[in-house]
């Protein structure tokens, strides 16, 4: 898609696949699949969501419990896979999550007391993004093993508690943060 505001201004965005919004889910998530697999070969892969508020960013990578979105999918085939090849590698999943909002990176597995005054009291961790050889990383950031889907899913929800929250005008329910989940995935050959 090339898009041309005025005779100097033009942008160029090439995208793998395009919806309707009539897509369903295992249909969005069948056009994700194949980079779970590239994940597990040890490739580094990212699943992002983009748009207005209100455009289904959230309903797309969460959906509800009876219809879940790429999120839940994705980690359902990456731990599937992890299993299947568990006879050849030895997989060692950790997770952390973070927020950017209002332009501070904030730590939503950290559950140290915040805005409290008095005795047990804690600052918040001052997070940093740093790029170094192996790429880009917060030093500081809490990381978790998880065995199975099941932890992630608890750590989410404790994340998503910790989460700041702001309406505005588009969305009553908006975070008006950007979240960042990450999965390490450390893969063994065992034969």
């Amino acid at each position: 898609v090339v898009i041309q505001r005025d005779a100097a201004t033009k942008a160029r965005f090439e995208f793998d696949a395009a919806y309707r919004q009539t897509s369903q889910q295992a249909e969005v998530f069948e056009g994700v699949k194949p980079i779970i697999t590239s994940f597990t070969d040890g490739y580094n892969v990212c699943i992002f969501a983009y748009g207005q508020t209100g455009s289904g960013k959230t309903y797309t990578m969460e959906g509800p419990p009876e219809d879940r979105g790429v999120n839940f999918r994705s980690l359902e085939e990456l731990f599937r896979l992890c299993q299947e090849r568990a006879d050849k590698t030895e997989y060692t999943l950790t997770l952390s999550y973070l927020e950017i909002y209002n332009e501070t990176v904030r730590d939503l597995l950290d559950d140290t007391p915040r805005g409290r005054s008095g005795p047990g009291a804690a600052e918040e961790k001052k997070l940093d993004v740093r790029q170094t050889a192996d790429g880009n990383v917060v030093p500081g950031l809490t990381e978790v093993t998880v065995q199975n889907i099941e932890d992630v899913m608890a750590l989410m929800a404790r994340g998503t508690e910790n989460r700041a929250v702001g309406s505005h005008d588009m969305n009553e329910h908006s975070s008006r943060s950007h979240s960042i989940m990450t999965i390490n995935l450390v893969g063994n050959n065992i034969q």
